[in-house]
């Protein structure tokens, strides 16, 4: 088995780091950063999400260890030998915009590494590019009109 860590690159975030941390540690929020043209049937509970992402696996992302305002670190189950964790980091002051970055790690087989490593990278840099876009003071206006 080979170890791999992918980390995304950091991104400057529209919304103040605490109400990213509360959005994305909410499984039901957990959806609006993966790629929308390549996850089918996503579905949440309080504890955990599945989805199958197109060219990678179906996987299962629980919460794993949340610490206030600076990072969330998620553990996935996907077919077979396909476990890893996922961990968001949120950098700056928490009441304030700051930078994200998401990074995956796990170990896989040396050939199947090979061929998901490049997916995956392109996984975890949209979810980092996701993260950062969101506007939640936009999101939370639009929710109490």
């Amino acid at each position: 088995m080979a170890v791999f860590t992918i980390k995304s690159e950091e991104h400057i975030t529209r919304s103040n780091l605490k109400d990213l941390f509360y959005f994305l540690a909410d499984f039901k929020n957990f959806a609006a950063i993966l790629p929308q043209d390549k996850v089918q049937n996503f579905v949440y509970s309080e504890n955990e999400c599945s989805f199958h992402i197109k060219g990678i696996t179906p996987m299962t992302v629980r919460l794993k260890e949340k610490i206030p305002y600076s990072t969330i670190l998620f553990t996935s189950d996907g077919l077979g030998k396909f476990n890893f964790k996922l961990k968001a980091e949120f950098i700056g002051a928490s009441d304030e915009v700051g930078s994200c970055r998401v990074e995956l790690e796990g170990e896989l087989n040396p050939i199947i590494k090979n061929m998901v490593e490049k997916p995956l990278s392109a996984l975890v840099n949209t979810m980092s590019q996701r993260l950062s876009e969101l506007n939640l003071t936009e999101h939370l206006d639009e929710q109490s009109d």
